[in-house]
Parts: structure tokens; sequence; C-alpha cells
């Protein structure tokens, strides 16, 4: 009896055809609870035809993951191949699971683009349990199988041939049940972000094939005709900085209306709000470098985007000085060509803790720095802002404000209110964090003409409709992932006599987007080039002449 029971499942497959075919029908089975989930919600099967359509998805979906499976196993590779696959399904079905997620190109991108501090922050026991239970146990199975291994001719033929049959069977249920899933595939095109595993096999070579293109495209350096034009101005030595904040909500900032006092310092500064401001994207790989881009949303592309002048390039060549500070995962290629300062490590006993810093790490040495350099200068400070799932972890415990808190990795083992205190004490600390850098600026030298401009790279899903963070595609992001806060600030000793804060203030209710920042701030600093356009300018109206 003990035998029995210790008896491999698998022990009785004997051919790759049959191991496929099984793994396949496990996969579309247990790997898929939240797209079962969707298609019960979205079909509703209450009569024979409900069902039908339902069972008619299940075999499309097995034949095209044994189709897949088929094309990439061989009889002395797929132990590795099954090792991996399980391994990268368990850990994506406990991601769409938790956090409601889609497994797409771009969260492909965000993944890799990653490193280890936020890395580490997803990882929890919820995981580990996972990956046991859904890729070491079948996957030490699948390693204890033996089956035939057939010459490299009789291999090849199978291939085709199961290939040629599930053709024509996907072919045959596309056919019988196409308006039923053309009305699926065009109303709910996000499905097929959830069917594990072919949205991150297929997602993977979409972001591969992309990044080999982005190498292969020469440099565009579109900004070589950028030059200073402020002829007509008193000469001032002029610095900028930009705040670029991670994961930030418009609508948690009471400057905007939130009912908690979470920009208490902000609230008291004389500044220019845009409060209707939308983001380029929903996550960082994409939302930064289009931030900094001439393409725009509709028009952005990362291939094109990392071969091209951006708004960096373009102040170097007027003769601005540059400089990216970071406290987070890089600047996704935008400084490639400018002055780097990675802070995110550093070594400051009370601004870093467990291999990150506190935000204030970026101001370390800066204003020495701005007053020892005599050139103009556009200085990028770029947070850690609101990053989660540790909301807890991005601002020191002082600013622990509304409590209590959540403190774990896993969000909805956490109440609302505690996620909801987490997230807005990191609001409390960006307050703080933009407010020293408007004190940092106000001491600078006499005579320097002093700027800030705060914007947020996207916002982030707090547990609304059972979606947690944010990479949602932007098609059905919830505003809460696309409304974005955008201030702009200059000192008032020393600020840019150029434009008229009150005109400002007069269209701040304007919307605008992360397509109006490229040319803005080109107008801003009064640089000069083919590439601007002044109908995006939010501050040209505003210019005094």
């Amino acid at each position: 009896m003990k035998h029995v029971l210790l008896k491999n499942p698998l022990s009785s497959i004997k051919s790759l055809s049959q191991l496929n075919l099984l793994m396949s029908v496990l996969f579309i089975v247990f790997f898929n609870f939240s797209f079962w989930h969707e298609i019960q919600k979205i079909v509703s099967p209450a009569s024979i035809t409900g069902y039908l359509l339902i069972l008619s998805i299940f075999i499309l979906l097995v034949l095209i993951v044994n189709w897949v499976f088929t094309l990439f196993t061989t009889s002395r590779t797929y132990k590795y191949f099954y090792g991996l696959i399980f391994g990268l399904s368990a850990i994506c079905c406990y991601y769409i699971s938790q956090y409601n997620i889609l497994i797409d190109s771009e969260m492909i991108r965000n993944v890799i683009e990653t490193n280890t501090s936020e890395a580490k922050d997803l990882i929890s026991f919820g995981l580990l349990l996972y990956l046991l239970l859904l890729a070491l146990i079948p996957t030490t199975l699948v390693l204890k199988t033996n089956i035939d291994h057939p010459s490299f001719g009789r291999l090849l033929i199978e291939k085709i041939k199961i290939s040629l049959m599930s053709f024509i069977a996907i072919t045959a249920i596309l056919y019988l049940n196409y308006s039923s899933l053309a009305s699926l595939a065009r109303n709910q095109p996000y499905l097929s972000h959830l069917i594990v595993p072919t949205n991150f096999i297929f997602a993977s070579i979409s972001y591969t094939s992309d990044q080999i293109k982005s190498t292969q495209l020469p440099f565009n350096d579109i900004a070589q005709d950028a030059e200073i034009d402020d002829k007509n101005l008193p000469h001032r030595k002029k610095v900028l900085i930009m705040i670029v904040g991670e994961t930030a909500r418009a609508d948690r900032f009471s400057i905007n209306g939130y009912p908690r006092d979470t920009t208490p310092l902000l609230n008291d500064r004389e500044l220019i709000n845009f409060n209707h401001t939308s983001s380029c994207g929903t996550n960082t790989a994409t939302s930064l470098p289009c931030l900094f881009s001439h393409l725009g949303r509709k028009a952005y592309q990362h291939k094109i985007a990392r071969n091209t002048a951006n708004l960096l390039d373009f102040y170097k060549h007027a003769g601005i000085d540059v400089q990216w500070r970071d406290n987070n995962t890089g600047c996704k290629g935008i400084c490639d060509r400018t002055d780097y300062l990675d802070l995110s490590k550093a070594n400051d006993p009370v601004l870093c803790h467990s291999e990150e810093c506190y935000d204030e790490i970026l101001l370390q040495g800066l204003e020495e720095q701005i007053n020892n350099n005599t050139n103009d200068q556009f200085i990028v400070l770029h947070q850690k802002g609101s990053h989660g799932p540790a909301y807890y972890l991005r601002y020191p415990p002082a600013f622990e404000k509304f409590k209590p808190t959540c403190k774990d990795t896993q969000l909805q083992k956490c109440s609302n209110e505690a996620l909801s205190n987490s997230y807005d004490n990191t609001i409390v600390y960006t307050d703080y964090f933009i407010n020293e850098t408007m004190k940092l600026l106000e001491s600078l030298d006499t005579g320097t003409e002093a700027s800030l401009v705060y914007v947020s790279d996207h916002g982030e899903s707090l547990g609304e409709n059972n979606l947690y963070l944010h990479g949602t595609p932007y098609f059905m992001a919830p505003e809460s992932q696309t409304h974005v806060p955008f201030l702009y600030w200059t000192s008032a000793s020393s600020g840019d006599s150029s434009l008229s804060m009150s005109c400002l203030k007069h269209n701040n209710t304007q919307p605008v987007s992360h397509d109006n920042l490229f040319h803005s701030l080109l107008g801003l600093m009064h640089v000069s080039t083919s590439q601007y356009l002044p109908q995006l300018d939010i501050f040209a109206k505003c210019h005094i002449s």
C-alpha cells in the first residue's frame, strides 16, 4: 500500500507528446484560476450555450498551450523546460491572484528593469507557498519521468504532425464559435494577459524583439540645434530642479482636495498646482522615458525613444549643465549621455537602512555643488517616493503620521485603513522632501534664478476593485494609476521674473499631461529648438514679453 501511495502518477507516460498534452491540461486547470474567474463573470453561463462556449475556450487553450509545449520541448530538454515553466508560472499566478495584475510586455520590462531592493519587497511567504505547490512538486514529478528518446527525424515528424492537427482543431473551434470568441477578444482584450503560461512566453518574446530592434537603430540626435534664447532678458544664473515622484496619486495630496492633511507644508507654499495631469504610462519603465521624450504618449515607442535625444540632451546642447541624482531604479537610459549619481545605496547611517535610502539622500551635497558651479543647471531628483508594496519602508519613523500601518507586502492581509495610512505617510514624507528642496533653492547664492518642478511618473491602485500596485494596461487603467500630481514653484526672491504667476494660477486647472513636460521645460529654461512646440508649453502664454 505504501509503495502505491508513493508511486509517481506520471510513471505510465512514455512519450513526450503524452506528457505535453497532460501538462497542457494541468496548466489550463490549475494555473488559470484568475482567468476562469473572469470568464465565469463575463459569460455567466445560464444555459447549455454558455457552458459549451466555456468548454470550447478550455479546449482551445489546451490546444494552444500543447502546441507551444510541442515546439519548445525535446525528449532531452523537457525536464529543464518544465522546471523553468513551472517556476515562472507559479510566480505569475501568485502576482496575478494577489495584486490582480496583467502580464504583458510592459510588465516583463518592469520585472527586468527592477533592482534587488524592489524585488526583495515582493518576496513573501505566500509566494514561497505558490512555488512549493505549483512549481517544486510538479517539477519533481516531471524529473522522475522516463520517456522514450526517438530519433531526430521521428521527433521532427511528430512535431509537424501535432502542429498540423492543432492548427486544424484550433481553426475549427474558432470557426464554430467565431462571433462569441471575437466579441470576447474585442471587448475584453486583457483576458489574454491572464492566461498562464502563454502570457509571459509571448510577452517575453515581444519584449526581446523590441530590445533587439532597439539596438539596431542608429542614434537620432535631434537636439543639435538647441540653444539658449534669452537675449532680451537680464543674464542670471538659472537652476531648475525637477523632482520625479514615484507612484504618487494626485488624489492623495491634500493640496488637491484630499480630506487628510498629507501635504501641510505645500499647502502653505505659493506654487502652481496643475491638478488635472495625466501620466504617459502606468509604470516607471514607460512613463519615465516618455516624460523626457518629445514623442508624447500616443507616438511613444521604447525603441525610438531609447535611440533619440531627450530633454537632457537638449539642455546639454544648449550649454546647460545636467545631472541626474537617483534613489530609485536608475534613469531607464535617459541619462546615458549626462552626469549620473546613484545615491540609492549611499552609506549614511541616518538616511539609509536595509540596503536602501530615504529620499533626503538626494539633497546630500547638492547646495554646495550648485553654488560652486557658475553655469545654468538642470538637476533631476529621482525619488523612491511611494513605491509599493512595502510603503512603510519609504519614510522615516518620524513621518508615521497615520496609524495603524500595513507592514506586510501581501497587501490583501492588511485592512483598507492600514493600507491607506501607510501610503498616505509616504505622501507626508514627499511633502517634506519637496519643501526641503525648496528651502535649499531659497538658500542659494544671491542672483540665482531658482525654480522647481515636481511630477510623478504614474499613480497607484490601493485595493480599489481588488486592484493593487500599478502597471495595468493604459486602455483599462483606473484613474488612480494615471492621475498624477504636477507642481511648479519658483523662489519669491530669485525666481523667474519672466513668468507671470497670476497668469499661471489663472490657467492651472486646464487638463495637461506628461506630453506637455518636454516643451514646457524647454520654454522654462528659454531653450530654442525646431522640436519645441509652443502649443504644448503650458508656460508659454504666461511669459512676460
